[in-house]
């Protein structure tokens, strides 16, 4: 235990002595906090924009302005309902309720949201475009598009962004509409557009069958609401599902989502590490020391004790982080975060990383004793890749109904079995079907460190490396054909 214990106290020093594990221990996090608020930051950070509409009358334009308040309430109908999950589901209904009537009425998102009683931290999204009047013709578009004209406007001197020019035939009707602007790529206005031409169309249609299109809105407010429900403890009670019921599912998927980055972010040290080793023959001097198989078990604990490392440093920083906005935590957070720290999700995903890691670690150990340079393990990287990303597909497959047949079967499939059994913990699957989880993953385990083991010595004892392997392979080839 004394050489293990020697192995592993080096392996770790080594690494986290090293200035790239302290930057990424601090950037990891950062960057997937990013990750998730950077695509609503940039969106709402986007500064509105300026459009015209040059046209003969005014029903595109006040269709088109219709449309993209819609957009908005519809945005801030989703907040709304995501704020309301945590609560009750009655208090809920009756919230979005008062917000549909009230759009129904006429109302923007800010009055809807009002009238719906929404938490102050509900609001709607920021309007990104701004209708402009444009009394200079058509012939002076380009020169505005293209910035050399400043718009005065409620939003201060601005460039045009884009400009509408609907023609018409001699009764009126719209018969085409041109979009004019610099910008090629953008398509939130564009869409737009095409949505309030379809609603104008619509509007025509029910016209001339003496229908109201406020009425046909009206219409879905008259819809019975489905209201989902979970069996009981009692005989043929029901109690309505909520977000507290949802939150373990949403928990386990982000527990295996974890596991996987944190098991693919550390076994990489192992091959990266073994190969640096066998280039530089400190092999030699190693083994003068310790026994193979000591080595073996200390490379795999150092970089475990790495991982432990990590994952206490970023569970400190997210309690820590809790702590200090307790107060302002949204009930739908802490619910999720009671859910995660649950021992029925925390006891697999502990067995699955020590699984999961033991199994990948003993594999990349054993590519990396075959390799002498790292330009011969980039021969690897096809298999390598499809070995990490196979684990992270199913992942994301199971995520969408972690119930499904095919979830559990492929959990009994053992590179798949420490994330499947993750995601299906929550669906409480049988006791003897965990407990045979486990004694697989075990048992796999167990072999893939034999493997591994066996693999190792020929690699960095007996200098066997990828030229063996492929006349290895060539040899089953020569086989297959005579």
């Amino acid at each position: 235990m004394r050489a293990i214990w020697l192995v592993a106290r080096r392996e770790y020093l080594g690494y986290v002595t090293a200035w790239g594990f302290w930057l990424g221990l601090l950037l990891t996090p950062a960057g997937l906090l990013l990750g998730v608020l950077l695509p609503s930051l940039l969106e709402r950070a986007e500064p509105a924009r300026y459009y015209a509409v040059i046209d003969t009358q005014d029903n595109f334009a006040s269709a088109l302005g219709q449309y993209l308040e819609g957009r908005r309430a519809r945005e801030a109908r989703v907040d709304l309902s995501v704020a309301l999950s945590a609560g009750s589901p009655e208090a809920s209904r009756t919230a979005m309720e008062a917000f549909d009537a009230a759009r129904a009425d006429g109302a923007d998102a800010r009055a809807a949201l009002k009238a719906a009683n929404a938490p102050v931290s509900v609001v709607p999204p920021p309007s990104k475009f701004v209708e402009i009047d444009w009394d200079k013709g058509v012939e002076n578009l380009p020169a505005a598009l293209r910035g050399e004209v400043a718009i005065s406007g409620p939003l201060g001197d601005k460039s045009l962004f884009a400009a509408f020019v609907v023609r018409r035939d001699a009764a009126g009707e719209i018969q085409s509409v041109e979009y004019w602007s610099e910008d090629v790529v953008g398509a939130d206005l564009r869409s737009a557009a095409s949505g309030a031409v379809l609603n104008l169309a619509r509007m025509a249609v029910f016209s001339k069958a003496g229908l109201n299109l406020d009425a046909v809105r009206r219409a879905d407010l008259t819809a019975p609401p489905i209201v989902a429900r979970r069996s009981g403890a009692g005989a043929g009670a029901a109690t309505e599902v909520t977000f507290a019921d949802r939150a373990p599912f949403m928990a386990s998927a982000a527990l295996a989502m974890l596991l996987w980055f944190l098991i693919f972010s550390v076994v990489n040290f192992l091959l990266t590490g073994t190969i640096e080793e066998r280039s530089n023959k400190i092999f030699d001097s190693l083994l003068t020391s310790v026994r193979l198989t000591d080595l073996l078990a200390g490379k795999l604990l150092g970089v475990l004790m790495l991982s432990a490392t990590l994952m206490g440093s970023w569970t400190c920083a997210a309690l820590w982080a809790s702590l200090q906005m307790s107060s302002e935590l949204d009930p739908a957070v802490a619910q999720f975060l009671a859910a995660a720290t649950d021992p029925s999700l925390l006891t697999p995903a502990l067995a699955g990383f020590f699984a999961g890691y033991l199994m990948y670690g003993a594999v990349f150990l054993a590519l990396g004793a075959l390799c002498d340079t790292i330009q011969e393990a980039q021969a690897l990287m096809s298999p390598m890749i499809i070995l990490l990303m196979t684990p992270l597909l199913m992942v994301m497959l199971a995520v969408r109904d972690p119930a499904s047949s095919v979830v559990a079967a492929m959990s009994w499939v053992p590179p798949l079995t420490p994330f499947l059994m993750i995601l299906r913990a929550p669906t409480d699957p049988p006791i003897w079907e965990s407990l045979a989880h486990l004694v697989l993953m075990v048992g796999f385990t167990g072999l893939a460190l034999w493997a591994s083991a066996r693999i190792y010595r020929s690699g960095a004892v007996h200098g066997a490396g990828m030229p063996e392997v492929r006349r290895f392979f060539g040899r089953l080839v020569t086989f297959g054909r005579r």
